[in-house]
């Protein structure tokens, strides 16, 4: 995935990889066989799939991930989710349950859910990218609120509001939403990006609404501290312990 659309020579596959030549040439032959990729050559292969990780992290970050979210659910007594982007919707990656057992928190792993829903994790994420980019993307007359206040159903959002909503939360890295959702569930969140502020996902605390929660700050401190260590972690996950794109264009051929 990493070698881009180009073909490959089975020798850097295996190199790569580490795996030894005639294993990868069982693989190779295998998933020439199911469609997976063409052989050009005896040599070379060309990919004929997409890959995508939910978050694009080694094994190392998404223990830390774990143990991030088990640390933050024990210490406040909340559910700790992580909350990746799959297309136009969020889909909850991993989650800590709730403490209490008779609370039914619906968002489990798994989860998808539409960014037009435009809460604080909508907004958190919708708020990384320009305007332009947005009106590009998405619909900007389609978005909406389910607000508790406002009896849960969906308040439609102009694009004006929209865009003064996603303005005004573009230098925020935590956000609160201390109303509830319209099935009474509250989160505060924060984002998790790259070195090169690409996103990666979102961190969340979530409790019922009726809960007398702890201040606020507490909640914040919590979370922009494990942002940071995750943050700092991300920036040690150095270019020799992933395999890097190495985009580049065949000559063109005639015929």
């Amino acid at each position: 995935m990493a070698a881009g659309p180009g073909p490959l020579k089975q020798v850097d596959i295996a190199r790569d990889c580490g795996l030894p030549p005639a294993t990868l040439n069982r693989i190779i032959r295998s998933l020439s066989d199911w469609g997976y990729l063409f052989r050009t050559s005896e040599k070379y292969v060309v990919r004929n799939f997409r890959l995508d990780r939910n978050v694009p992290m080694s094994e190392i970050y998404l223990a830390k991930l774990d143990e991030t979210m088990r640390s933050l659910s024990k210490r406040l007594n909340v559910s700790a989710e992580v909350v990746v982007v799959a297309g136009h919707e969020l889909l909850w990656h991993s989650k800590t349950d709730y403490p209490d057992p008779n609370v039914v928190i619906r968002a489990s792993v798994g989860f998808r859910r539409s960014l037009y829903e435009l809460d604080v994790l909508s907004q958190l994420y919708l708020s990384r990218f320009d305007w332009d980019e947005v009106e590009a993307r998405f619909f900007t007359d389609g978005f909406f609120e389910t607000l508790r206040a406002r009896g849960g159903t969906g308040t439609p959002l102009s694009a004006a509001r929209v865009r003064t909503l996603l303005a005004d939360r573009r230098k925020d890295v935590f956000a609160a939403d201390l109303q509830g959702n319209h099935v009474g569930i509250r989160r505060f969140a924060t984002v998790i990006q790259d070195p090169d502020g690409k996103f990666l996902h979102l961190l969340a605390l979530a409790e019922p609404a009726e809960r007398v929660c702890a201040p606020i700050n507490e909640y914040q401190d919590a979370l922009l501290k494990a942002r940071q260590e995750l943050s700092e972690l991300v920036y040690q996950e150095t270019a020799a312990a992933r395999l890097q794109p190495k985009y580049h264009a065949m000559p063109l051929r005639g015929g």
